[in-house]
């Protein structure tokens, strides 16, 4: 059986919370912030503590 790997799902845990706190329900929506996720993860911020306060910090 396929596994997640476990960044993909420190990513997705990020995201999904990030849209909750946010009330993010618009699908476009959640995809831009899912591409802002992966570029912070790409450029090395792979902590969720981190991804996420650069998420309410609006970066990328």
């Amino acid at each position: 059986m396929w596994r997640i790997p476990p960044e993909l799902d420190v990513l997705i845990k990020v995201l999904n919370d990030y849209c909750a706190r946010q009330h993010v329900a618009d699908e476009d929506e959640r995809e831009r912030i899912a591409v802002k996720v992966m570029a912070l993860f790409g450029r090395g911020v792979s902590d969720p503590v981190l991804l996420s306060a650069e998420l309410e910090r609006g970066s990328v």
